[in-house]
């Protein structure tokens, strides 16, 4: 009878384990699954601050500064008043053929 009990309770340890080691497959396979899922969100936030990277670097390659909007103001006010020059003269050249 002893031999039974020695080998009910040997069963019994051995179910237990088998518990425990199925529960310990469950959480490793539950880890396995988060730090997949947590991969994939770390290469999705890593191409997204490469995109803004990109964008942001576009946007300071093409942005005007206050000084090249200052030049184009300048040439624009030179172009004018060459226009009204021109003018001038074309219509006091033209006054003093009507005279």
């Amino acid at each position: 009878m002893n031999g039974q009990a020695v080998e009910l309770a040997i069963s019994e340890l051995r179910r237990g384990l088998e518990v425990g080691m199925a529960n310990v497959e469950g959480q490793l396979a539950l880890l396995q699954h988060l730090h997949d899922h947590q991969a994939r969100r770390v290469d999705e936030h890593a191409r997204l601050l490469n995109e803004l990277n990109e964008r942001l670097s576009a946007a300071e390659r093409d942005q005007v500064t206050r000084a090249q909007l200052d030049a184009r103001f300048r040439h624009t006010i030179a172009l004018l008043s060459l226009l009204v020059t021109a003018a001038s003269v074309v219509v006091t050249a033209a006054m003093a053929l009507v005279d």
